[in-house]
């Protein structure tokens, strides 16, 4: 690659120049806009990058670090064919045949095509120039917007998932919650206490599985809208999942929990509220996706500083192609036993959002048919 001539610092300054009019307007609406400039190129869910009038590029933000695999301080300075290396599906290089620089284009460009990621891999990509319209603006920047394609097929795909799982998880509740309301109310029939009670509380658990289904969407529509409010506090984490388990091991007959902690784990900085919900979804999981029973050892260790909390047990596994997946909205395995499970697979990628707020990490340790091993880490909040 070419020599890198600007640094990320310096370049910042030269996407800035397309929100501030510097003609008008007071210093302070100008810093503003420069703000404003800064934070949509960090924040923006497509790749941005600009080039100068050779094609080097200017800025770039985090989106195009993903999507190619390659750093900053990789990308400022270089050549965009050198960084993006587009193709056709004939192998054509695009870059040196239909790039607008190399033509008299202004306004906008449209161009798709195959960008070759640091490791080789080729992804459909959809890419917007933005060129100055005329030669007293040849100065600015030209904006240059890519857009990966299967995360928009991705988003089609997760749209049709949604409406299918929550419209089978709904459809469930609801029919046992009107089959047993008609029953109650057939006016030629008494019912004896023991049937009346017997049929108000199954309304009464599908209820509550209908409170916790909405519950859980609306925490997830929070979460992808980047709120996740918490109230952190020093907390005791050992008692946090004596409790969790306690509650959790009187629903199972074929389960034990088991929970080991050394004896001077310190306490952890979080949310106590949003550190159940994790604990809870685990745990749960634990029992919901190990059928024939068995042990579930929930155990801490100290790091520098963060603790490592795992729930480890002894039930179906998940394959190595979908450990990874697991944490996606929605998604959910092809095992059988998965599928007899209800659930709309929310629970992971919920837990994970909470663990990432918290500053914390979380993955998981599995083989098909070995057990799972889910551990999270969370910052200590006294240091020992």
């Amino acid at each position: 690659m070419a020599k890198r001539e600007k640094s990320p610092e310096l370049a910042k300054k030269d996407v800035s120049a397309l929100q501030v009019d510097t003609s008008s307007g007071s210093q302070a609406e100008s810093a503003r806009d420069t703000v404003g400039a800064d934070f949509v190129l960090e924040n923006s869910a497509d790749a941005i990058l600009t080039l100068d009038r050779e094609r080097r590029i200017l800025t770039a933000n985090p989106a195009l670090e993903k999507l190619t695999g390659l750093t900053r301080t990789e990308i400022i300075g270089h050549y965009c064919f050198e960084v993006l290396r587009l193709e056709d599906n004939q192998g054509a290089k695009l870059c040196q045949i239909k790039c607008p620089l190399l033509q008299e284009v202004s306004g906008y460009y449209d161009l798709e095509g195959m960008l070759t990621t640091r490791d080789g891999h080729k992804l459909d990509v959809a890419i917007r120039y933005s060129l100055p319209h005329s030669d007293s603006q040849s100065s600015l920047p030209v904006v240059v917007n890519i857009r990966d394609m299967r995360r928009l097929a991705r988003t089609e795909s997760l749209s049709s998932t949604l409406v299918a799982t929550v419209s089978h998880e709904l459809q469930t509740p609801i029919s046992i919650i009107k089959a047993y309301a008609g029953t109650l109310a057939r006016p030629d029939v008494r019912w004896d206490e023991d049937t009346i009670k017997d049929k108000l509380q199954s309304i009464e658990e599908e209820s509550d599985r209908l409170s916790e289904l909405v519950g859980r969407l609306l925490y997830t529509s929070r979460i992808d809208g980047g709120v996740i409010p918490l109230n952190r506090m020093v907390v005791d984490i050992k008692k946090e999942v004596r409790k969790v388990a306690k509650r959790l091991t009187s629903k199972s007959d074929i389960h034990e929990i088991d929970v080991e902690f050394p004896p001077d784990f310190p306490p952890v900085l979080a949310d106590p509220e949003r550190l159940g919900d994790v604990l809870t979804n685990l745990l749960d999981n634990a029992i919901k996706f190990s059928p024939k029973g068995g042990r579930i050892t929930v155990k801490g260790a100290i790091g520098d500083d963060e603790v490592e909390i795992t729930v480890a047990d002894e039930g179906i596994g998940i394959a190595s192609g979908e450990r990874e997946l697991i944490f996606d909205r929605f998604y959910r395995t092809g095992d059988a036993v998965v599928k007899a499970v209800q659930g709309v697979g929310l629970g992971l990628h919920i837990c994970k959002s909470i663990v990432e707020a918290h500053g914390g990490r979380i993955w998981v340790r599995s083989s098909r048919g070995k057990g799972s091993e889910f551990t999270f880490t969370l910052p200590i909040a006294v240091k020992q």
